[in-house]
């Protein structure tokens, strides 16, 4: 019987789903208490949503699903610096590490979306040699 390339790729999609999980699991304070059905569920919407942002890393999936449960689905609508990175062209790796830094700042100061976009905009900044 011959595996189809789509049969492989929902394996692997599965198997990505299931170590999110299990590693959300272990480091998030009160995953563990959602039932796993509706976690799983929550992890399939929001790596769609990754996805349709442009990331396919591993590292850059998790990113942009970890800002999902820490700031809501709505996180992007926050900052117009931050919606204009999400949507720009610039490699994944420069991306995700911005968008780590501004989540990592409003997370400290909840309200202080300009001190988040100055994250954001240093973290650009020092990895311009990245590449564009």
């Amino acid at each position: 019987m011959e595996i189809r390339t789509e049969q492989m790729n929902d394996a692997a999609h599965a198997a990505y789903l299931e170590r999110l999980d299990a590693a959300f699991e272990s480091d998030l304070a009160d995953y563990h208490r959602i039932e796993r059905e509706q976690r799983l569920q929550f992890l399939a919407a929001a790596v769609e949503l990754a996805e349709n942002k442009g990331f396919s890393s591993e590292q850059g999936i998790a990113s942009y699903v970890l800002a999902l449960w820490y700031l809501d689905i709505d996180f992007e609508d926050k900052s117009d610096e931050l919606a204009s990175l999400l949507l720009s062209s610039l490699p994944e790796v420069r991306r995700v590490h911005a968008m780590n830094q501004w989540v990592e700042t409003l997370l400290g100061e909840p309200d202080n979306i300009e001190a988040a976009d100055e994250a954001l905009k240093k973290a650009l900044h020092l990895t311009e040699p990245w590449g564009n």
